[in-house]
């Protein structure tokens, strides 16, 4: 997997959006504090986990060379998905450029984007509005 830690903490690789990293990620490649800034502000603030809490959605994006029929069974893979909702949301994406197809901690959707971005899917992670 490509991507590197700047001075900035930010992960710059398969999901650009995200804006912080998670302690689960910095911890498989062996940083132990992206941001200690960040953290002790946190601390200050007592508001630990902050937006840990507040939902985050995963957005596909439509992308004109994969087949169909590979974003469906990527879909049903990565989330477990049946075949229905899988071709609805690849249709959706097809036809509005892009959709939802998870929403939920940061964590794990920052791990689902890069399950994506792994089987060939563009994807980012956002906050839910």
């Amino acid at each position: 997997m490509s991507g590197q830690w700047p001075a900035t903490g930010r992960w710059e690789g398969a999901c650009p959006r995200v804006q912080t990293v998670p302690r689960a990620l910095a911890a498989t490649h062996g940083v132990t504090e992206a941001r200690p800034d960040v953290a002790e502000r946190r601390e200050e603030e007592g508001d630990v986990e902050g937006s840990v809490a507040e939902p985050y959605n995963v957005l596909l994006w439509n992308d004109p060379i994969t087949l169909m029929e590979v974003v469906v069974r990527v879909l049903r893979k990565v989330f477990g998905y049946d075949t229905e909702k899988a071709e609805l949301l690849m249709l959706t994406a097809h036809n509005e450029g892009k959709v939802v197809v998870w929403t939920g901690e940061r964590d794990r959707a920052v791990r689902y984007c890069l399950e994506l971005g792994i089987n060939g899917l563009q994807s980012t992670v956002a906050p839910a509005a």
